[in-house]
């Protein structure tokens, strides 16, 4: 069955002098400083309200638009109550040369739909919009519907903290233009906002922006702000159309609603994390952007709070709340639940906040479901004295992605990392560096069978002295460049488990700049087969410095290994270090057989 609901479509609102305007001009270059003029087709964030069979809709004072030619700039209303308004730069804000795309609101330059959206009274806070034209005179349209919600109910006291529709179709998340209209090619939900709305047997109004789509499977869950919910799945087997700027009209009854007792509260994915964290210190800022006033987050379950920045997923049964406390330079992350729960991604959730000095109670979040922990910590308290967070409890049996997750850590010294679970990561790329403190790392529980980049590991971690490794699998490996780099202290590695007998392992400048290296324990894996060309610069080159030049301050290294590999590691640069190339002092390098502790004896190649 289709079409079950009502559709009344938005009045179009087009100004003929603003079009006239945009067809006459051929200017394709933007201008510093300069305003921009916009109209609109239907909708944007004030005044929705019925007009016979139509919706009247204005721009307000304050709404911001990315505008994106060569580069992307973004652009303010100086006034509203108006379908066309003047808009003035940010800044000095400039978008190159054109043609040029604009987006309302500016947030859907990054490509993506909203998965949160605020309740307004009988309106609607935004819609999406785009507009294409060769100057800076922009006609939009709506790349979406809408479905209104009119929700009643018999029971006293209901008051609404928030909305999530979900459907077999996505209602957020990335999208691509089919003509004028959205497409989202994903399975996410939506989330309205509500605020405390009351609702009673009178029924209230929830507008909900969404892409133009039949739906199938929608279900509606509506929640308290005390914990309970209803969920309500509409007809099975209906679908209900929306077009695109038309309103879907769906009139609902709860008659019940249940406590979530048990449930964890759900956080957004990292990347929103993060900026909602650096937006409390003042300025909203890129994920790679610093903070410099953030020195605790403190995550707090069981809590009061009923107030502040909400950073809860659009399907968590509870809400999440972000307070900041300027005097003790904290921000508390608190929910009445029992316990958080990632989602897929938490890449960059803590990344670059140079000033951040602790995680408190992070064993409360369960990080199971996490897909992407890329930059999870990049430069986390790299400016700090010392960053502490206990991760004995962080499990991540569904993480593939471990890139850059510890990059620059430059302040932390002990890492428990015994709860991992690696057995699907498929890059470790630059997982370690500049980790300069990191003193103490239990990697006892990493599976790394899948793997296939491991470069720079543990590039410069300058205050590790030991690894043992022996337990890493490298048969999928092939990026293991600059894996233990300018290791500082570094005298004793031992990676029995490392094979690089093949063509695709590539192993340059894996061991060079470890001054106080004594030890290195390798396998028969570690050789490659003759004819392959030999690695360039492993162990060292003809050019490194004093006090950087591998074992060079004990004078002397010893390998423990395979008579085979022994012979294939003295056809390696291996042999600049124990001839004293170019004016070196010879380093003393003995070999040892790993099962016997015999001496071997390899036949050195020349220089």
């Amino acid at each position: 069955m289709e079409d079950t609901a009502m559709n009344k479509r938005f009045f179009f609102l087009i100004l003929p002098a603003l079009l006239l305007s945009a067809c006459a001009s051929d200017s394709t270059s933007g201008t510093a400083g300069g305003k921009v003029t916009a109209s609109i087709e239907s909708m944007t964030r004030t005044q929705l309200s019925p007009e016979e069979d139509g919706y009247k809709v204005l721009w307000m004072a304050g709404d911001r638009i990315a505008v994106s030619g060569t580069a992307t700039a973004y652009y303010t209303a100086d006034q509203g109550g108006s379908s066309a308004s003047a808009f003035s730069p940010e800044g000095g804000a400039n978008p190159g040369t054109g043609p040029y795309t604009a987006w309302y609101p500016a947030s859907l330059a990054e490509g993506s739909l909203p998965a949160v959206q605020t309740y307004t009274p009988g309106s609607i806070v935004e819609t999406p919009m785009y507009a294409t034209a060769r100057s800076l005179d922009f006609n939009f349209r709506n790349l979406c519907g809408m479905i209104r919600l009119d929700v009643a109910t018999p029971l006293p006291g209901i008051r609404l903290d928030r909305i999530v529709l979900q459907a077999d179709q996505g209602l957020s998340g990335p999208f691509y233009l089919n003509g004028e209209a959205a497409v989202v090619p994903g399975d996410e939900g939506v989330r309205l906002d509500c605020g405390g709305a009351a609702i009673g047997t009178e029924a209230v109004s929830f507008y909900i922006s969404v892409p133009a789509n039949t739906y199938t499977g929608l279900s509606i869950t509506l929640y308290t702000p005390d914990g309970r919910s209803q969920q309500i799945r509409l007809q099975d087997g209906a679908s209900y159309r929306v077009d695109r700027s038309t309103v879907c009209e769906i009139s609902l009854v709860a008659g019940d609603f249940e406590t979530n007792q048990y449930e964890p509260a759900i956080l957004r994915p990292g990347p929103d994390i993060n900026y909602q964290l650096k937006s409390l210190s003042g300025t909203k800022r890129k994920v790679t952007e610093v903070d410099t006033a953030i020195k605790r987050v403190v995550f707090e379950t069981g809590s009061r709070v009923t107030e502040g920045l909400r950073v809860d997923s659009y399907d968590s049964p509870w809400p999440i709340y972000l307070n900041w406390s300027p005097a003790d330079s904290t921000v508390t992350v608190s929910t009445p639940a029992g316990s958080f729960r990632t989602g897929k991604v938490c890449a960059y959730m803590f990344g670059y906040l140079h000033l951040l000095e602790e995680i408190v109670n992070f064993k409360s979040v369960d990080t199971t479901p996490a897909e992407d922990l890329g930059c999870m910590f990049a430069y986390t308290g790299s400016q700090a004295p010392l960053l502490r967070v206990d991760l004995s409890a962080m499990r991540t049996p569904n993480a593939t992605i471990f890139y850059r997750m510890f990059y620059f850590c430059e302040t932390v010294e002990e890492l428990d990392l015994s709860g991992f679970d690696t057995s699907n990561a498929v890059t470790m790329d630059n997982m370690f560096r500049s980790c300069r403190k990191l003193k103490k790392v239990d990697l006892s529980s990493f599976n790394t069978a899948r793997v296939q980049t491991f470069r720079s590991m543990f590039n410069m971690c300058e205050s590790l002295e030991e690894l043992n490794l022996d337990h890493f699998n490298t048969d999928s490996g092939e990026l293991m460049s600059y894996m233990f780099y300018k290791m500082a202290s570094i005298r004793k590695i031992s990676i029995r488990g490392m094979n690089i007998n093949r063509s695709t392992a590539t192993v340059t400048y894996m061991f060079q700049g470890d001054p106080n290296l004594t030890e290195l324990n390798v396998c028969d894996g570690f050789r490659r087969p003759a004819e392959l060309s030999m690695p360039s610069n492993i162990f060292a080159v003809g050019s490194d410095a004093a006090g950087f030049r591998t074992a060079s301050i004990p004078g002397e290294l010893t390998i423990r290994t395979t008579e085979a590999s022994a012979a294939w590691l003295a056809r390696t640069n291996l042999r600049f270090l124990q001839s004293g190339y170019q004016g070196k002092t010879p380093i003393k390098v003995t070999f040892l057989d790993d099962a016997t502790g015999a001496v071997l004896s390899p036949t050195w190649a020349p220089n």
